[in-house]
């Protein structure tokens, strides 16, 4: 217990100053586990009315189980429509909320090197 204390206190402790983060392990290591119960633990503080502690809204995807069209949005070169991907549709919905809530939009699954460096560039590649 101990440790994955250690590790939710760490995660705690780095989101405080960054805007995105990755947690890497191997499979059952506890890393959702992990996500979860900080989630949990300030939105509960939140609850008690503890200052400086914000509601934790998620919205958890894998990015592995839908196309890369899906995830980031697609141009249909026949109706030449643009339809949005389920990532623009979160982003828009946790924007359009004004509460002070933290918004946490994870990708739970496994790494690809093709769809982080999308999400680095921006640009995504189809291929």
């Amino acid at each position: 217990v101990e440790p994955f204390l250690a590790k939710v206190i760490q995660l705690y402790e780095t989101i405080l100053v960054r805007h995105g983060l990755m947690l890497v392990g191997p499979t059952m290591a506890g890393k959702t586990c992990c996500y979860r119960a900080l989630a949990q633990a300030l939105t509960a503080l939140q609850a008690a009315g503890v200052p400086g502690h914000e509601k934790v809204h998620t919205a958890v995807l894998n990015p592995k189980s839908i196309t890369m069209g899906q995830l980031y949005g697609q141009f249909d070169l026949n109706t030449h429509e643009w339809t949005d991907g389920v990532l623009a549709c979160y982003m828009r919905e946790f924007a359009q909320d004004t509460t002070p809530d933290k918004k946490w939009l994870l990708f739970d699954g496994p790494v690809d090197a093709i769809r982080i460096e999308n999400m680095n560039t921006g640009e995504p590649k189809w291929w």
